[in-house]
């Protein structure tokens, strides 16, 4: 299973007037793991973000607040490949406090289209291979 860990410090304007992370901003810096992820996997950022083939737009989003995080505060972030199936590919994005608890994860359902079209495909057997993970042709 393909991965990416990194560290994020969140920051004044990631919070909302409650003093913690605005959900919208939680949901911006988990895509920034998964581009990461993405841009260090054998594929590469061109061949998903940038391809004149295909492109694989988010079906599915959603995420689970578990502790308050607020600005000034490190978490470790860990991307990871849950699954990949016919045409789409799932990512999970952990953020993990200090003492190693999950303050927050989010998901996110990317299925694959043809461009122009827009018509569903199967993911590329080249991005298959270099993101790993399970296969469930269902997904």
């Amino acid at each position: 299973m393909r991965t990416f860990q990194t560290q994020k410090t969140l920051a004044f304007g990631d919070a909302d007037a409650a003093g913690v992370v605005f959900y919208p901003r939680l949901l911006a810096l988990a895509h920034e793991a998964v581009e990461e992820l993405v841009r260090h996997s054998p594929c590469g950022w061109e061949a998903w973000f940038a391809s004149a083939r295909h492109a694989a737009p988010i079906r599915r989003a959603e995420a689970d607040f578990f502790l308050p995080m607020r600005p000034g505060e490190t978490f470790d972030v860990r991307a990871a490949v849950e699954e990949t199936g016919g045409s789409s590919v799932i990512f999970t994005v952990g953020f993990l406090d200090s003492a190693g608890r999950c303050a927050a994860r989010v998901r996110t359902v990317h299925v694959f289209i043809a461009r122009p079209s827009g018509e569903r495909m199967s993911v590329p057997e080249d991005i298959r291979a270099a993101l790993g993970g399970g296969s469930n042709a269902a997904a």
